[in-house]
């Protein structure tokens, strides 16, 4: 039987992790390893039961410029389709 108290407990090395590393992240020992599970039907990682969520969202500015570029690829299509029309000149 698998004592998980006991994986828990080395669940990381006790090296100190690499210098350029963000402060608080550690490496993840052998024992650590068996934390790591996969939800059979969605395919979602899990770390010790709890679910690995990796999300990132567009900053405002990226959005503004996201739909900036979208409305002037919009208006550009409509020019072309009426130049192409023979509604508007060149």
């Amino acid at each position: 039987m698998i004592d998980w108290d006991r994986i828990r407990q080395y669940r990381h090395v006790v090296e100190p992790s690499p210098p350029e590393w963000p402060a608080g992240v550690k490496a993840i020992s052998l024992n650590g390893v068996s934390l790591l599970g996969v939800h059979e039907s969605t395919g979602e990682l899990y770390w010790d039961g709890q679910q690995i969520v990796t999300a990132r969202r567009l900053a405002s500015f990226e959005r503004w410029m996201a739909a900036l570029v979208t409305a002037a690829s919009v208006i550009l299509a409509i020019i072309e389709t009426g130049r192409a029309a023979g509604l508007l000149a060149h």
